[in-house]
C-alpha cells in the first residue's frame, strides 16, 4: 500500500505540470495570434491639420496608391504592411531672413539693380498645399518621396530645394529693370517691383516642381486654389556708404529748396516795396514805414472841435500861461492832425 501511495503521489505532479504547460502554451499562442491580428488589421491616424496618402505594402500586393485618409481620422483600418504618408493642409510659409526665418536670420536674396548696385532683399511667401487627390498624389510621388517632405525636416529641405532657387531667379530678373534708388526709397516703384516679382515667381515655381502643387493661403480644399502670397521688405544696398551718400544728397537738396523759398519770399517783399514807392513816392513810403513801425505817432482831430493836448508842465508858471488849466493848451477849430 505504501508503494501504491508513493506511485499515486508521483503521478499527481505530472498531471499538474501538464496543465501548466497547456496554459503557458495557450498564452503564447494567444500573443502570437494578437501579433498576427495587429499585422493583418493595421490602423492609421491623421492629425486635424494633416492629410494622409494610403499606399499598399503587403507581401502579395504592389506598393501603389490606395486612398486618401482625411484630416483628423482615428483608427482608420488599412491593410497589413500598408503605409500612410501625411502632409500639412494648414497655411505654410517660407521666409528668407529676419525673425522666424526658415533660413538664417541674416540671410537675404542678393540682386543687382539696373545701375549695378547690389541689394539685399528679405522675402515672405505664404501658401497651402493643393489637396486635390490627383495633384496631391503627383506631388508625393514626384517631390515628396524624393525629399521626405512628409516629415518636418524633409518638408523644410523641399522648400529650400524648390522655393529658394525660383525666388532668387524671379527677384534677380525683375530687379535688373529698376534703379537702386527707386527700389530703396520710392514706394510706388517698390510696389511695382513686388508685384512683378510675385508674378514671375508663380510662373517659375510650377515649371520647376512639375505641377500646380501649391495654392494661396486662403485655400481650404473646396474653393479656388488662388495665388501664393509673395511679399518683400525694403531692398537695402549692401554697401552702406551708398545710403550715407544718398542721405547727404537729400540734405543738400532740402537746404537748397529752403534757401530758394527764402529768396522767393524776399523777392515778393521787394516787389511789394517797389509798388508802394511807385504809388506813394519815396517820402510817402518812408513816412508810411515810420508810422507802421511806431516811430511816428499821430492823432485825428474832429473838425470844429477842441482838443486838449498834454504838454510838459513847467516848474514855474509863466505870466503868458492862460486858460485851459495847468498843463493843457486849447486848440480851437483844429482841422489838421497834430504831430
Amino acid at each position: 500500500m505504501a508503494k501504491l501511495g508513493n506511485a499515486a503521489a508521483a503521478i499527481k505532479p505530472k498531471g499538474g505540470g501538464s496543465v501548466k504547460v497547456k496554459v503557458i502554451g495557450g498564452l503564447v499562442v494567444g500573443v502570437i495570434a494578437l501579433i498576427i491580428l495587429f499585422n493583418i488589421f493595421n490602423f492609421a491616424n491623421t492629425d486635424a491639420n494633416r492629410i494622409g496618402l494610403h499606399y499598399g505594402g503587403g507581401v502579395i500586393e504592389d506598393k501603389k496608391f490606395k486612398s486618401v485618409i482625411p484630416p483628423g481620422s482615428t483608427n482608420k483600418l488599412i491593410g497589413p504592411g500598408d503605409t500612410v504618408y501625411t502632409y500639412p493642409i494648414d497655411q505654410r510659409s517660407y521666409i528668407i531672413g529676419g525673425d522666424g526665418a526658415d533660413t538664417d536670420a541674416g540671410d537675404e536674396v542678393t540682386v543687382v539693380s539696373k545701375d549695378n548696385v547690389r541689394l539685399g532683399v528679405r522675402v515672405q511667401v505664404y501658401f497651402t498645399l493643393n489637396r486635390d487627390q490627383n495633384v496631391l498624389k503627383s506631388f508625393h510621388e514626384r517631390i515628396g518621396l524624393k525629399t521626405d517632405a512628409y516629415e518636418e525636416r524633409g518638408w523644410n529641405d523641399m522648400l529650400q530645394s524648390y522655393f529658394r532657387p525660383q525666388i532668387d531667379r524671379a527677384l534677380a530678373a525683375i530687379a535688373s529693370t529698376y534703379g537702386w534708388a527707386e527700389l530703396y526709397n520710392n514706394e510706388a516703384k517698390k510696389s511695382q517691383f513686388q508685384s512683378a516679382a510675385a508674378k514671375e515667381f508663380t510662373r517659375l515655381l510650377p515649371a520647376a516642381v512639375g505641377g500646380d502643387y501649391f495654392c494661396g493661403p486662403g485655400y481650404n480644399g473646396s474653393n479656388d486654389c488662388g495665388e501664393l502670397s509673395f511679399t518683400i521688405q525694403k531692398p537695402m544696398p549692401l554697401d552702406k556708404g551708398i545710403i550715407d551718400g544718398l542721405e547727404a544728397k537729400q540734405r543738400a537738396e532740402l537746404a537748397k529748396a529752403t534757401q530758394e523759398q527764402k529768396n522767393q519770399q524776399v523777392q515778393v517783399e521787394l516787389q511789394s516795396v517797389q509798388q508802394q514807392v511807385k504809388l506813394l513816392g519815396p517820402n510817402g513810403y518812408l513816412l508810411k514805414s515810420a508810422i507802421e513801425s511806431g516811430k511816428i505817432q499821430f492823432m485825428v482831430i474832429p473838425q470844429n472841435g477842441n482838443v486838449s493836448i498834454p504838454v510838459p508842465t513847467p516848474t514855474q508858471p509863466t505870466p503868458n500861461q492862460s486858460g485851459g488849466g495847468p498843463g493843457t493848451t486849447q486848440v480851437p477849430n483844429a482841422t489838421q492832425p497834430a504831430r
